[in-house]
């Protein structure tokens, strides 16, 4: 872990920053996640995530440059949660 201390304007901040390897996520979860990670978090499988997502059930987002065809699909993992919770009912 690193320690960055910076001083802006009379004011200084402490921030620690940690490299998060890829597809990590057994620490802490994260609020964003990619397909899987979800999978390995939940145990959902692929084509029920993106059925998931078409019913816009869960909520994600792709993150591609502008004229891309391919990006990131994130997946928002509260509303992964959220989806389970409701369907124990």
């Amino acid at each position: 872990m690193q320690q960055h201390t910076s001083q802006r304007r009379g004011t200084s901040t402490n921030k620690t920053t940690a490299r998060i390897e890829e597809g990590k996520v057994d620490q802490a979860i994260p609020e964003f996640g990619r397909i899987a990670d979800v999978e390995r978090l939940f145990g959902l499988k692929r084509g029920l995530l993106y059925q998931l997502i078409g019913a816009r059930k869960i909520k994600s987002a792709c993150l591609r440059k502008p004229g891309a065809r391919t990006g990131v699909r994130l997946v928002h993992l509260a509303s992964v949660r959220a989806f389970l919770a409701e369907s124990m009912e």
